[in-house]
């Protein structure tokens, strides 16, 4: 046996290097750099050949033929899977006519070996024309507006429309509807559609039996995972009900036309998946169940949304990242019965939909890359699925501190891989040890929470301190005192750069380390209570490697200038760790990490994300052309028709990798628009894309209201459009100039540099003022110092 891992540089030999060269053929090439300590870092680049894995090309064979941006559609549907569309609710997901569901939570395998548990699908409903019929045309369309897929086939007498979705309200629910109908003239005889289901062979992951039926035409099943994750979570359980499919349905030709609706309901209880089925019945019956799903939907985008004119590649890639991370996200609260709410378990690279037993998808594991990648675009629109993946990480808090005691820590450890039981379950040792970023990651993402939306209930009954104070317990216990010098060092770590392991003072994970270190303090500010001056002082004393010859930040002690690294890394100093430094230092780490001496330093076949954070960089420094440079290799990922994201432009590595969408669009909001969370202020900057006129921005939520965004080539618009109960009263200020903003009553003013913040109370004296201002810059100079 061996494992590798797609992405690159992940490699755990458990076999003999015979058995692996008989698949694979295996070059490589290694370098050693020596840190301060005299420590060699071993550094292994991997070129594999896989006879069983093939690069998903599907922009070589697809084309997109509508005009909508919100509408991805097809006169062939792919052979590929790796080509396929997905939909999803959070808490059921399916690739579009493939024999997989996945659920929400549900994994099967012990330790490295947990991956998501497949159900056979119910759902992969598919039609069969006779080839003696005559077809008139035939589209495979995703409209992401409504979240549903459709299959449109026109015959010379019949229309056949086919409806698959998983519903927003009825989350339990994945629904297929076939309508077909006589068209005009065309109803002289009954007609006969062949339909099946692709189910596929029985589950690798759960031992299903069949139970009694509730009632004529319903089908049902239930069992329970073949392997608990660890020696204490147990197996979990699975029920299915379903419509009993025939394999024969009939429009006679008294009749224009006529749907047919199945369902499919899944839970982890019996009682609640036959609720929901019936649930679904009734809506059906009248005739509401698709209304209320595309409803939701159109209420979702309508809340947060981005539009770019006159470029439609753009604004089709822009609406497909959202749609395929909203799809893996639980429904907004406000717009769906707290009944029908359930226990999210967090993002993975693949979405809910991709996962298992499928080589790119990472076993549906939850990384860094949520807090990192998917979760800064969702936050600035919808803070309350933020704070849903935080909540992912809060309810396995007590793994956390077991995990951390188990390995000599105090506080909170989070594994770097996550599923069921929130305990470690990478399969390659050297990354669930060295990989400890994930700690400041999650971190970080908490204290962008808490500036965005000052939620105090959050901190104090939903243990958002109790998170920063386990987190920052840890990164104290980590760190090791150097007496000689007065600092603080953390050794034996890998950072986001996944070519170079057992490294010391990763300037990435010391960074995060140091936010992690300041955090409580800011919070107990909020909340009046008191932490450990401890904790400032590990932060203040804390190495940064910092090269003073060259003006830039060395990735780790001992990083030689111009070799070879996976992704960004270091660059990510900048954003989103928003640390501060000179102009001519961020374009350093920007050029030196790009292209040194002619040579590639970032590899180009590196992870999809890398390049968004160079356009994000090259854009604050108001270097349009370098960025636009990074902003194209980012687009080479993204494969048609349906806007799927692989992990890398080659075609290889992860499918449907919404960790890649996570980046690019924060390469649209937090690049082209500029935005950037600050302690009291929200601070936006639009450039448009050298393709565009004019660029929306719908629902951004700030202190507990909702702006929309408009900037053309000359000017910028802001209309408050709403506040929740409690909300702040908000002011912009641009170039000197202070506007109130007022629901309903949009502020224009000319497109430069801006913020938003709490409007101060007029009657205010100047030294309250001044005081608010005071506190406001130390916790910018603590958090970038």
């Amino acid at each position: 046996m061996y494992w590798i891992r797609s992405r690159n540089g992940l490699l755990t030999l458990l076999l003999a290097v015979v058995v692996i060269a008989s698949t694979y053929k295996l070059f490589f090439f290694s370098s050693h750099v020596k840190n301060n300590h005299g420590n060699k870092i071993k550094q292994v680049r991997i070129q594999k050949t896989n006879s069983f894995e093939k690069p998903c090309l599907c922009n070589e064979k697809y084309t997109d033929l509508s005009t909508e941006p919100s509408i991805f559609q097809s006169d062939v549907f792919p052979d590929e899977e790796c080509c396929l569309p997905s939909v999803g609710n959070g808490f059921v997901a399916t690739v579009v006519y493939s024999d997989r569901i996945h659920m929400n939570g549900l994994y099967n395998g012990y330790k490295g070996n947990s991956l998501r548990a497949r159900i056979p699908s119910t759902a992969a409903i598919q039609f069969h024309v006779k080839d003696n019929l005559s077809m008139v045309s035939e589209l495979f369309t995703l409209d992401v507006k409504q979240g549903v897929f459709t299959r449109v086939t026109e015959l010379k007498n019949v229309i056949i429309e086919q409806r698959i979705y998983a519903h927003q309200n009825l989350t339990r629910l994945i629904i297929n509807e076939v309508t077909i109908s006589h068209t005009p003239g065309g109803g002289t005889s009954d007609f006969v559609l062949s339909v099946s289901n692709n189910t596929g062979p029985a589950s690798e992951d759960i031992n299903f039996q069949r139970g009694s039926p509730p009632q004529a035409g319903v089908e049902y099943m239930y069992g329970r995972t073949k392997k608990a994750e660890t020696n204490t979570s147990g197996t979990l359980s699975a029920h299915v009900y379903w419509t009993l499919m025939p394999s024969n349905i009939t429009l006679p030709s008294s009749q224009t036309s006529h749907t047919w609706t199945f369902i499919t309901s899944i839970s982890n209880s019996s009682s609640d998946a036959l609720s929901y089925f019936m649930d679904g019945l009734k809506a059906a019956k009248a005739g509401t169940l698709f209304d209320t799903h595309a409803d939701i939907w159109l209420k979702k985008w309508n809340e947060g949304s981005i539009d770019i004119d006159q470029d439609l590649p753009l604004a089709k890639a822009i609406y497909g990242s959202m749609y395929y991370i909203l799809s893996s996200l639980p429904p907004l609260k406000e717009h769906v019965s707290s009944s029908h709410d359930f226990t999210f378990y967090g993002l993975s690279p693949g979405s809910l939909a991709d996962g298992g037993n499928v080589e790119r998808a990472y076993q549906g594991h939850v990384f860094w890359d949520q807090e990192t990648w998917m979760y800064p675009p969702i936050m600035l629109f919808h803070p309350t699925l933020a704070k849903r993946m935080l909540m992912s990480r809060i309810m396995h808090m007590e793994a956390a501190a077991d995990m951390a005691r188990k390995n000599g820590y105090e506080g909170l450890k989070f594994p770097w891989e996550m599923a069921y039981s929130g305990y470690e379950v990478c399969p390659a040792p050297p990354y669930s040890s060295n990989e400890l970023h994930i700690n400041g990651d999650i971190a970080l993402a908490l204290q962008q929470y808490v500036h965005l939306t000052n939620d105090m209930d959050f901190l104090t009954k939903q243990s958002g301190l109790d998170l920063a104070d386990g987190l920052a317990k840890f990164w104290a216990s980590k760190a090791q005192y150097d007496a000689q010098t007065d600092t603080y060092s953390i050794r034996n770590v890998m950072g986001p750069d996944e070519y170079h392991q057992n490294v010391s003072n990763s300037v990435y994970t010391n960074t995060v380390a140091q936010i992690s270190l300041r955090l409580p303090s800011m919070l107990a500010k909020k909340s009046q209570l008191k932490v450990s001056d401890k904790w400032l002082d590990i932060a203040d004393k804390l190495v940064i490697p910092f090269d003073k010859k060259r003006n830039y930040y060395p990735e780790f002690e001992g990083y030689m200038i111009g070799t070879r690294i996976k992704q960004a890394d270091a660059i990510m100093l900048g954003y989103p760790l928003m640390r501060n430094m000179s102009k001519t230092v961020r374009q350093n780490d920007l050029l030196f990490y790009d292209v040194y001496n002619g040579y590639h330093v970032t590899d180009l076949n590196g992870p999809a994300m890398t390049w968004s954070m160079f356009v994000i960089g090259w854009l604050e420094l108001g270097n349009i052309s370098k960025a636009e440079e990074s902003f194209k290799k980012s687009f080479l990922n993204l494969q048609q028709p349906y806007k799927i994201w692989t992990e890398e432009a080659t075609g290889f590595g992860a499918v449907n990798f919404i960790t890649g969408m996570g980046g690019f669009l924060q390469s649209i909001i937090y690049g082209y628009g500029g935005f950037r969370i600050q302690p009291e202020s929200l601070h936006f900057n639009f450039t448009l894309p050298s393709t565009s006129s004019q660029f929306n921005i719908t629902g951004i939520a700030f202190l507990g209201s909702k702006l929309d965004f408009r900037a053309t080539g000359t000017n910028v618009l802001i209309n408050k459009t709403s506040s929740c109960s409690g909300a702040v009263d908000l002011e912009a200020s641009v170039a000197g100039r202070t506007f109130a903003l007022k629901t309903g009553q949009p502020v224009i003013f000319d497109r430069k540099p801006g913020l938003i913040r709490q409007m101060y109370n007029k009657k205010a004296s100047r030294r309250q003022r001044k005081r608010k201002q005071k506190m406001v810059n130390d916790n910018i100079v603590a958090r970038s110092s």
